[in-house]
This record gives C-alpha cells, structure tokens and sequence, in this order.
C-alpha cells in the first residue's frame, strides 16, 4: 500500500513539474491561481496516511493551504504569519493530546527507534548530539556508556531512556525544546536536578532531587517554551 501511495505521489509530483518547465518554456499555461502549492499539500496528504507522525505533515498542509489562500487573494499576505501561528498552536496541542507520552508505551510501532547518533567530545566527554523535528524518537542507551547529550526538539517528540545505561555520575543533558515533548526515563539509583527555564511550558520530574550518599547526579538544563518535559 506505501509502495503504491509513494508511486502515485511521485506521478502527481512529476506531473507538475513538467507543467511547470512547460509553462516557463511558453508552451503552456497554468490557469489555477496558487497551483504551485500542490508541491507543498499533496506530498503531506500522503505522508499523512501513511507514516506514524502525523504532526508534521499535518502542520505542512496547513501551511500549504494557508499559501494557496493568499495566493488566491483570500488572505492578505501581510496576515500570513499571524494565521501560521495559529495553525503552529493547533498541531501543538493536537500532538500533546494525542502523542504525548506514548513511545515508550508503543515505541515499536509509533517510534523511530535511533540506533546511531553523533557525539562529540567535550571536555573529555563524549556527548551525544540529538535533533529532532517533526517526528518522534526514542535513543536507549541500555548497558551503553552515557556522559550526557545535548538535545534539540521541535515540533516533536524525544524520548530519552536512560535505564540500564553505565551512566557518569555528574552528566548533564542540555536541552533546547520548543513545541513538542520530552521524556527521560533513568534508574532509581539516580538523583535527577533540574535547571530548566521554561516559558507556556511545564518540566515534571518524578525523580529523586536529593544528592544522598548512593545515588548518582544527573543534571538537565536548558530552555523549554510551549512545549512539556517529563523526567521519570
């Protein structure tokens, strides 16, 4: 069924541009005011029923349709970006109701599990380089080294399982989240201290805060606007 839906949006896709290089040769011309953002909606249309995350395909046909409406004069194009904001705040809260917490319940089926990632080394540690946008994913790191991560989310989902993880007591987990969510999951036998500036945006953390005798430190900081964070 993809195979088929990916063929028939490459055709549609193809389709256009040939009437595209035709119209700029003179040989044709297109008469539907704003057509050229078919580019935009028919690839989301698709990608909507056939791939798992839905917040980004949902937010392009929103963008794609706010486009033709301007382009057809239905909308001032002075107006655009305020109606691109409303349209930002409604995938965000259709993805916090409907997407929320729900990888590590479904993380087979509903999350791309990452495998790979890119670290660097920072002052003698190895720290993961996380970016994600549009989608949502979960990194374990169960029985691996861990010495901390630097995460960026938009529009998105990260789920960070730290469970099982040879985790270097001090690590710390920089993070810059923007409309979409996070969860992190860690051990027991982790204190977790937070240092998050937050704005529209809620950081829960269900962890131990105490440093007692035992316990290994974990420390997040960064910044999070309209967007949730959940520490377990």
């Amino acid at each position: 069924m993809k195979h088929t839906s990916r063929i028939i949006c490459g055709v549609l896709i193809l389709a256009l541009g040939i009437c595209w290089a035709l119209e700029l040769a003179g040989l044709y011309t297109i008469n539907f005011t704003g057509w050229w953002t078919l580019f935009i909606i028919i690839p989301c249309v698709f990608s909507l029923f056939n791939h798992k995350h839905r917040g980004g395909p949902l937010f392009g046909i929103g963008v794609g349709i706010l486009l033709l409406l301007a382009a057809r004069g239905i909308i001032l194009w002075p107006d655009l970006w305020k109606y691109i904001l409303c349209l930002i705040a409604v995938v965000w809260g259709l993805s916090l109701i409907f997407f929320r917490n729900c990888c590590f319940d479904c993380k087979q089926s509903e999350c791309h599990v990452v495998d790979k990632m890119e670290t660097a080394n920072q002052d003698g540690r190895q720290i993961h380089k996380i970016n994600v946008s549009f989608c949502k994913q979960l990194y374990e790191f169960n029985g691996q080294r861990f010495e901390g991560a630097d995460i960026q989310t938009s529009f998105g989902f990260t789920a960070l399982d730290l469970r099982g993880a040879d985790l270097l007591d001090g690590a710390v987990v920089n993070i810059e989240c923007s409309f979409g969510g996070m969860e992190i999951r860690t051990d027991r036998n982790v204190c977790v201290i937070t240092n998050v500036k937050s704005a529209f945006a809620g950081v829960e953390n269900h962890c131990s805060t105490q440093t007692t005798d035992g316990l290994k430190k974990l420390y997040i900081k960064g910044n999070c606007s309209f967007a949730g964070i959940e520490i377990k």
